[in-house]
């Protein structure tokens, strides 16, 4: 048998949203010849009974959009002409650290950092993108106007910013939405 044209079963693997929101949805993604051909919610989840958001229900849509970028590109014409050309990685990451380097240099407080949970990962979390920008000399960002209230307000109203057990939530008298 010709391996290159062997059809694979499909394959359900199961995985957990990346995605910023405290809901941690479990899901279960089909993969048929290497290829994420569908993602489904877990109708095992406790929380959210298999029921997934738009944005991650759509997670194949946008991954093998025939529009979605491959590679980086560089703006060839005034800004907003919507003008690009395509560059290879080495040359976009060394354009992007040689501007920024040059922004530390001469005034690293100019770089005011905007990030968010993202997937909540290694790479987007926290962590590194402080210490990413700590070392560039940027300003201190409290994470965002948004953040920061709904973490005080949880520390105000529950003792911490972990909010508290959905499966309390059966025992409260109370629930504000």
């Amino acid at each position: 048998m010709n391996t290159a044209t062997a059809i694979e079963t499909p394959m359900q693997v199961r995985g957990a949203c990346p995605h910023d929101c405290p809901d941690t949805c479990a899901l279960i993604t089909t993969v048929e010849n290497g290829v994420a051909t569908g993602v489904h919610g877990n109708p095992l989840h406790r929380h959210t009974d298999g029921a997934l958001c738009t944005k991650v229900s759509r997670y194949t849509e946008r991954t093998y959009h025939a529009e979605r970028l491959s590679r980086p590109l560089r703006r060839s014409g005034p800004k907003g002409s919507g003008r690009f050309e395509p560059v290879d990685w080495d040359t976009a990451l060394d354009d992007i650290a040689r501007r920024l380097g040059s922004i530390a240099a001469r005034d690293p407080q100019a770089i005011v950092p905007y990030s968010y949970a993202g997937t909540m990962g290694q790479v987007q979390g926290e962590a590194m993108a402080a210490r990413f920008l700590h070392r560039l000399g940027a300003s201190f960002l409290d994470r965002t106007i948004c953040s920061s209230a709904g973490g005080e307000a949880l520390v105000q109203t529950l003792g911490g910013k972990l909010g508290m057990k959905v499966e309390h939530f059966a025992q409260s008298k109370l629930i504000l939405i």
